[in-house]
């Protein structure tokens, strides 16, 4: 499947998405866009994806790859010893998350490791063998 991604400023769905997200404000809604928020890279052996997941217990999350893409769900569970009427202010969420992140290329399924430490999970994913950069040496005459 070849995901096609709007060079910035053209997107014609910027405007709805927007609006989507202020009326998921205003109705108090879930929105799962943009979290957990995560960092992708590349190194030359493997994709990494480290996610913010503070409060969120590893048996809370499943990963799952298909292909390019790498999907993380989860659940945030409440703080149990504060009850609802209690808070002055809440901005901290809890709930269901899901998130999907498009990589580069597809990579390793089999190879993939995922760690949890201080509230990151980072996610190493493989690169396949023609995905790696390899020099080429040029001969000169």
């Amino acid at each position: 499947m070849t995901t096609f991604r709007w060079p910035s400023g053209l997107d014609p769905w910027l405007g709805f998405r927007g609006l989507q997200r202020e009326l998921n404000r205003l109705l108090n809604l879930p929105s799962s866009e943009g979290y957990p928020p995560v960092n992708v890279y590349d190194t030359e052996q493997a994709y990494v994806v480290e996610a913010l997941l503070p409060g969120v217990e590893g048996k809370d999350i499943d990963l799952s790859i298909t292909g390019d893409t790498l999907v993380l769900k989860g659940t945030k569970l409440p703080l149990p010893d504060v009850a609802d009427d209690s808070y002055l202010r809440r901005e901290r969420g809890h709930g269901a998350f899901n998130r999907t992140v498009v990589l580069p290329d597809s990579v390793e399924a089999a190879g993939v490791t995922a760690k949890q430490s201080n509230g990151v999970l980072t996610v190493r994913l493989p690169k396949h063998a023609q995905a790696r950069s390899h020099r080429v040496e040029v001969q000169a005459e």
